[in-house]
């Protein structure tokens, strides 16, 4: 019999906590778990939730309603338009460097749910009672949201909730290309190498609310005895009911937008709340049937999809025509039954699942003949392979590179040495953001001053319609400068910003205020920005003051804090730049609420870093207990040796 935690709900805010720290770009959720947390009523509130959701009908608890009638949406650009560098064919090549434009026109956004707290951790609870068992159903091709081993087991106390996210895109897109390489190389087939999109899956999904409750095992008796026996299942169909009522107010509330910027979206579309933990497992569920048909009816050498980008590898003796994709597409899936050609409107319609549809100017298609060159491949997998590992592990040397070097790429089209063969000029986001994290980490531990040119460089590269389609870059930035100890320089950044925001428009006619969503939802989002980064810096935080709140919750970048552990207690000066020693000690309320795992390595930072309360033991002892008052218990096979060999 499984059985229901006694703090399932404190368990829920732990998971939530941690999945919203570790999630970079939609800060709007952070900042509204920083206030939730630091509410004089924060565990009074928990216990509503408890109360509600263990209530015969929660979803027409008082409580309940007044959370869904909170509920709204951000609205968030998908890039600007513009004029291509490259011109018509036939017309030789214009390119230029000039992004600033007098408007700046949205043809595509997306909405981000925004709602409660108290709906985020129903959702956290859902995946908790029911999660598990939907999840064990999905093929291991589906390999994007998948929840944590530990998630749905009766004494599951972690703070775990999906796996990490960038080991399963990882695995998804390395296990293609391996597979591709090792029929090319030992086994001597060509293959072909697909990658595909879904048009607008969360906004077309169409789910069946009556088949989805199917997918998971209830009782027919909810009374007496088999109340007390199926408790969890009992819970869980409650909790399930939430779900479905969450995501119904959501779409009513983004409907009259909706129209606007979704023109086509059928009104029987659910529209999954993006930003909502629920939310992934249900599009993975959505999508099970497609995947086995998949599998069973085109027989793919590698198939896998990562939520809704999929990956097709297939032995094939392709012989191109004048158009390639649409010859592969129809032999491979449309003939097969998988999908139906619409002709009409370019794209291609999942038969199994109506309503979705694979765009064909967005179908990559690559194809590798056994008997000639795989150098292409072969650059590719070790590209990959470099990168993750600069990702892993970002050098904290000083980078000498000029912010304009790693954050541009030139496209040639021919030899890279003939000026005529240059067809466009690229922004590189990756280099930009590994740079910006090095540099960010040399000020932390060395001192040193913003140079002039750095300056000029990060103001050219956020001017024009860069400022728009990297927005969720100005935190890095922000950051960079915030640590560098430069206001002057932040505040000017800001301004810049703003100034670009200002000119932001979307792109059809505007009958739902879409224009002015964007701006504020942009606006906003600059100020949290700085709101979180400040936070590391700023010594006269009242204790009710907004920056308070992100140092009381610890939901800063721990990466930016200098001394290991400092921010865990009750210091309340620069914690980038601390400046003086003194003993302090770990605050409880900041230990029980961790939104991450605290590693050994940082107890002995924070032992040996002269800003602990000094005790009567060695450094390992010390760390050993600051480590204990985290998880409970100490590192066993971690002992103190001096360096003679004696204990």
């Amino acid at each position: 019999m499984s059985k229901i935690q006694d703090d399932i709900i404190k368990i829920a805010y732990k998971k939530l906590k941690q999945m919203i720290y570790y999630e970079k770009t939609h800060l709007f959720l952070r900042k509204r778990l920083a206030e939730f947390e630091c509410t004089e009523d924060f565990e009074e509130r928990l216990r509503i939730i408890d109360t509600v959701i263990k209530t015969k009908v929660p979803t027409k608890e008082k409580a309940f309603q007044d959370w869904l009638n909170e509920i709204n949406f951000v609205l968030l650009p998908k890039g600007v338009s513009g004029i291509d560098s490259q011109s018509e064919k036939g017309k030789g090549t214009y390119v230029t460097n000039v992004t600033s434009q007098e408007n700046y026109k949205i043809e595509k956004v997306n909405y981000i749910f925004d709602g409660p707290i108290e709906l985020h951790l129903i959702a956290v609870l859902w995946l908790m009672i029911d999660g598990s068992e939907i999840d064990s159903k999905l093929t291991r091709n589906c390999m994007g949201s998948r929840l944590h081993p530990l998630v749905g087991q009766d004494e599951d106390h972690s703070a775990q909730l999906f796996k990490k996210y960038h080991e399963l895109y990882a695995k998804w897109r390395d296990d293609g290309i391996k597979k591709a390489r090792d029929l090319l190389v030992n086994e001597e087939q060509s293959i072909c190498i697909i990658a595909l999109d879904l048009q607008e899956y969360y906004y077309r999904v169409q789910i069946d609310w009556i088949k989805l409750r199917t997918q998971t095992v209830r009782p027919n008796k909810t009374t007496g005895f088999y109340k007390t026996v199926f408790a969890r299942e009992i819970l869980g169909s409650q909790l399930f009911d939430c779900i479905e009522a969450i995501c119904t107010a959501y779409r009513q509330r983004i409907a009259p937008q909706l129209k606007i910027t979704h023109g086509d979206i059928p009104d029987n579309a659910t529209c999954l709340p993006i930003g909502l933990c629920a939310s992934p497992l249900i599009a993975n569920w959505y999508l099970k049937e497609f995947d086995e048909a998949i599998l069973t009816k085109v027989r793919p050498a590698y198939y896998g999809r990562y939520v809704d980008d999929i990956l097709l590898v297939v032995t094939s003796q392709f012989e191109p025509t004048n158009d390639p994709i649409r010859s592969f597409m129809e032999e491979i899936l449309v003939n097969t039954g998988v999908m139906q050609h619409d002709v009409n409107n370019l794209r291609y319609e999942l038969t199994g699942t109506p309503g979705l549809f694979l765009q064909e100017q967005k179908c990559i298609l690559q194809f590798f003949d056994a008997g000639h060159s795989i150098a292409g491949l072969e650059k590719f997998q070790k590209e990959i392979e470099e990168n993750a590992s600069d990702f892993a592990m970002l050098p904290v040397e000083g980078d000498e590179s000029p912010v304009e070097q790693v954050a541009y790429d030139l496209l040639y089209d021919g030899s890279v040495n003939k000026i005529r063969s240059i067809k466009e000029i690229a922004e590189n986001r990756w280099e930009l953001a590994k740079h910006l994290s090095k540099q960010t980490r040399l000020f932390l531990v060395a001192e040193g001053r913003l140079d002039t040119q750095t300056r000029k460089e990060l103001f050219r590269f956020f001017k024009g319609r860069n400022a728009i389609d990297y927005w969720d870059m100005w935190e890095r930035v922000i950051a960079f400068l915030v640590i560098a100890g430069n206001k002057k320089t932040v505040d000017e950044f800001c301004k810049a910003i703003r100034s670009e925001i200002k000119k932001m428009s979307f792109s059809k006619l505007d009958d739902g205020n879409i224009s002015d969503l964007l701006r504020r939802a942009m606006m906003a989002h600059l100020d949290v920005s700085l709101e979180m980064i400040h936070a590391v810096r700023d010594t006269e935080t009242s204790k009710d003051s907004v920056l308070e709140h992100w140092r009381t919750s610890n939901l800063i970048r721990h990466h930016l804090v200098a001394v290991p552990l400092l921010n865990y207690t009750e210091f309340n000066g620069d914690l980038a730049i601390p400046g003086y020693v003194a003993d302090f000690i770990l605050d409880d309320h900041k230990i029980k609420w961790s939104p991450r795992f605290v590693h050994f390595d940082e107890c002995l930072g924070f032992s040996d870093s002269g800003y602990f309360a000094v005790t009567d033991g060695d450094s390992i002892t010390t760390a050993n207990q600051i480590y204990a008052k985290f998880h409970g218990s100490s590192v066993e096979d971690v002992i103190s040796e001096s360096a003679d060999g004696e204990l």
